[in-house]
């Protein structure tokens, strides 16, 4: 089997999501450590213009956006379940409310100056264009506002004595919910937004103590090469049934649905109605797939 490789930076919340998800399953996996802002060569030579953070590599198969790296990497690890038995749709409901508190977070954070150095903010102004971050601080007490309602509710899910949010038991839920958060802990004017609950603070140490799995560091060359040596796997399970204007085969764009995440184009492959998948051929990688989750992107043919 190819090494999982992850290719992020230690401050990514997103990042942190995943790799609770190599805690939770005892998985060995490679860290490969890419820049916090732009260029990314490395990682677009595989991913073909995705750019945020983490990106799973299995060989010559590239995973981007921790939806569709979460479903892959319990595909590979089944036990212990990411998705507890009856919370198909709740469990996807709840990751996606809990994540609305990271840009609370990093609002604020912005708002509140002195974090991020000017290189990061002119990054982040390129990915979303027009954004006025020197305005942040107006907003920032109504941010505060609304990220203590959504800790209001983690307190109420949890006031049954659970240990987890959806029961005994961690799921991709627990995941979604506390890498937001984990920056309150650090950051000095958000630390006591926790101080009056009870049950959140708890339920922040058991996902902390989770841990990370095995991790071993590696460099963006070695996984270009793993990537060029391995043979992108075969697609095993039910086929989606395409709508008129798309076919198995064609060249098709990605279109990210958030901006700035960067657009991908390639030869559309088969998959299933949670997935995207397509062939791309670049120059150091040779043959490699990137998968997309179906939620938050749009495929469009090229002609």
């Amino acid at each position: 089997m190819h090494p999982l490789i992850l290719h992020h930076y230690d401050l990514s919340p997103y990042a942190e999501k995943i790799r609770l998800v190599f805690g939770l399953k005892a998985l060995p996996w490679r860290s490969v450590r890419i820049p916090i802002v732009m260029p990314k060569p490395d990682l677009v030579e595989l991913t073909g213009g995705y750019r945020r953070t983490p990106t799973l590599q299995v060989g010559a198969d590239l995973y981007c956006d921790t939806k569709v790296i979460a479903r892959a990497l319990e595909r590979i690890a089944p036990h212990p379940t990411l998705y507890p038995a009856r919370s198909e749709a709740i469990l996807p409901g709840l990751s996606r409310w809990a994540e609305t508190s990271f840009m609370m977070v990093v609002t604020a954070i912005l708002g509140f100056g002195g974090t991020f150095d000017e290189a990061f903010l002119e990054d982040r102004r390129k990915m979303f264009p027009g954004a006025d971050f020197s305005k942040t601080k107006l907003i920032v007490p109504a941010k505060l506002l609304q990220l203590r309602a959504n800790l209001d509710l983690l307190e109420r899910q949890l006031g049954d004595g659970r240990n987890f949010l959806l029961g005994s038991a961690p799921s991709l839920a627990d995941l979604s919910a506390y890498h937001p958060l984990a920056f309150t802990r650090v950051h000095p004017k958000l630390r006591g937004l926790l101080d009056p609950l009870v049950q959140v603070p708890a339920w922040m140490d058991r996902v902390a103590a989770i841990g990370h799995g095995k991790r071993e560091e590696m460099e963006s060359a070695e996984a270009i090469a793993i990537a060029r040596e391995a043979k992108p796997a075969a697609w095993e399970g039910p086929v989606a049934e395409l709508p008129e204007g798309l076919a198995w085969g064609e060249r098709v764009a990605v279109l990210p649905e958030e901006p700035g995440s960067g657009t991908v184009v390639g030869e559309l492959l088969p998959s299933d109605l949670h997935e995207i998948a397509v062939r791309r051929r670049p120059e150091r990688a040779g043959e490699v797939v990137v998968h997309f989750p179906r939620e938050d992107y749009s495929v469009v043919a090229t002609g």
